[in-house]
């Protein structure tokens, strides 16, 4: 089952934050002295204000870990009731003012991590947790964050770029050793989004969540109801759909920083493909009440998404036309030069451009026999237009 990353916006998804919690600290890991409190939930007065979100995964339907993020409102932040973080906001605010900026610091913190122990070495899914986290707090406007943190989680939040601002110390409210540390808005989102690939959907990325998919796993089927968009953080994605007669017919192999399913965010009509993972995939979501949301505030936010899918359009039709009215031969030529497009430079040589797929992949986008489509590469290859194994086609020619 895919694991999916959302930010809590239903009933069910913050109780399950608040029972996650005490499932952690009290039932595995024994805090609060182990045994279950009242109505097996961990609650305190930050959950109840404005500004606080929560971000629940999933594995299936089954909750396994959650962190809750904090904007600073009336009663600061849920970090100073551990550590006295004044010399350190002092400083930060000084800094920011320093820089020229206009409006005030606000300060947001990410804590209440609990993650259930047979998913604590998913060091892929926590990373993921924060960079929602990070989403969140870039939505906000946040410039600083303080944390207090279990001090076997401090090397975590160093890759974050947070930075410990006192030595680990005893806390008896939480039972624990802790560590207090301070960061700023520039270094954590850097860390988030340095690396995401550039897509139509750049603007939208204080809205993203996440989701893991195992290979052969499906995002979603042709026919089925859509509500998200979908972007390759890694792995690699078909998109395929069938044919009036039942044949699967492959539109397209998608990799890292490539868009799919966006239609869904303007058409609740059923999907027109089914997207599968060929590989482990991460991959990065928005959903439609978000898009809509931010594009009512924005709406030029929406002009590159358009341009995209005028240019998915004017593909499509092309892929129509070589099916219906081509031979073998052309479908076959076409389904490469498509391959080709797709490709990536090769870093250990120049000029050569390398594919994902071989004779099924091929086969598959020009509706012919694999034996056909062998053939045809057969054929390149004694030409010196190419090398391929089952795997990947390299474009030496």
């Amino acid at each position: 089952m895919p694991i999916d990353l959302k930010v809590a916006r239903t009933e069910r998804q913050v109780d399950d934050a608040l029972w996650l919690r005490h499932q952690v600290y009290v039932i595995d890991d024994g805090k609060f002295g182990g045994q279950p409190l009242p109505g097996e939930r961990i609650v305190d007065r930050f959950d109840a204000f404005p500004g606080v979100r929560n971000v629940v995964v999933y594995d299936g339907q089954e909750p396994i870990a959650t962190m809750r993020i904090n904007l600073e409102n009336e009663l600061g932040l849920p970090a100073a009731e551990h550590f006295d973080f004044s010399a350190y906001r002092a400083r930060a605010e000084a800094e920011w003012v320093a820089e020229g900026h206009t409006r005030k610091a606000l300060f947001a913190s990410c804590g209440m991590l609990a993650v259930r122990p047979p998913w604590r070495n998913r060091r892929d899914v926590l990373r993921a947790m924060f960079k929602v986290a990070a989403g969140v707090t870039m939505h906000a406007g946040a410039t600083h964050f303080t944390v207090v943190v279990n001090h076997e989680t401090v090397s975590m939040y160093r890759r974050l770029g947070f930075v410990p601002l006192a030595e680990r110390f005893w806390d008896p409210a939480v039972q624990n050793d802790i560590v207090p540390l301070g960061g700023t808005s520039r270094g954590f989102f850097e860390w988030a989004f340095g690396d995401l690939p550039s897509t139509a959907l750049d603007t939208f990325r204080d809205s993203f969540e996440r989701q893991f998919l195992r290979a052969g796993e499906s995002v979603f089927h042709e026919g089925d109801t859509g509500s998200h968009a979908y972007i390759i953080n890694s792995g690699e994605i078909r998109i395929s759909r069938h044919s009036p007669e039942g044949d699967e017919l492959t539109l397209a192999h998608l990799g890292r920083g490539e868009l799919f399913g966006e239609l869904a965010l303007m058409d609740p009509a059923p999907r027109s493909a089914t997207a599968t993972a060929e590989t482990h995939c991460e991959l990065i979501t928005l959903d439609r009440a978000s898009f809509l949301a931010q594009l009512e505030a924005d709406p030029v936010r929406v002009r590159e998404l358009f341009s995209l899918m005028c240019r998915r359009i004017r593909s499509l039709d092309d892929l129509a036309t070589q099916l219906a009215f081509a031979n073998a031969d052309e479908r076959l030529e076409f389904a490469l030069r498509k391959l080709r497009f797709r490709g990536v430079e090769d870093p250990e040589a120049e000029g050569v451009m390398v594919a994902r797929g071989g004779p099924e992949t091929l086969a598959r986008i020009a509706a012919v026999p694999e034996e056909a489509a062998l053939a045809f590469l057969n054929d390149c290859r004694e030409r010196g237009l190419l090398d391929f194994n089952s795997r990947e086609i390299r474009f030496t020619g």
